[in-house]
């Protein structure tokens, strides 16, 4: 059985999607999140600046090898290389402690405010946040065009 929800159906094979098998994996999980927000700023940075991977490994003194591994999520981050990302791209990581009952509400803020457009749908299931992985203007099309037809459904 799938979940519906304004016409988009989640799959059951997302329900276990965050249940751990134990505290190590749950902990290994959190960290390669972490170093994901960390690596998708410092992308956003280095498209800005039209800094390739490349240049960006020359730059913070590590093969590119290493910074495709990092980005690929085969390594994690760590502290020494975001500094050296902190200095060489001229920027401050901000960080931010929010309780866990809050994290739903700050997940959600995060997302609208990132440059991927996202959707939330709330069901019984939990909320669920949609990206779309393309240009933004082309992103909120689609956002707004499922946003109608959604509306067009609910009044028939």
């Amino acid at each position: 059985m799938n979940t519906k929800s304004n016409n988009i159906q989640i799959s059951p094979e997302y329900a276990d999607l965050f249940n751990f098998a134990n505290d190590k994996e749950k902990h290994e999980h959190n960290a390669q999140m972490i170093s994901y927000k960390i690596l998708s700023e410092v992308e956003r940075v280095c498209e800005e600046r039209k800094l390739k991977k490349k240049d960006l490994a020359l730059k913070i003194g590590t093969s590119k090898s290493y910074i495709t591994q990092l980005f690929r999520g085969n390594k994690s981050i760590n502290t020494q290389i975001m500094a050296k990302f902190e200095d060489v791209l001229d920027i401050t990581f901000k960080i931010d402690a929010v309780f866990n009952e809050e994290k739903t509400q700050f997940i959600g803020e995060d997302l609208m405010l990132s440059n991927f457009p996202s959707t939330r749908i709330s069901t019984s299931a939990g909320t669920w946040y949609f990206c779309y992985n393309k240009k933004k203007q082309e992103a909120n099309k689609i956002v707004e065009n499922l946003k109608t037809e959604n509306k067009t459904k609910q009044a028939a």
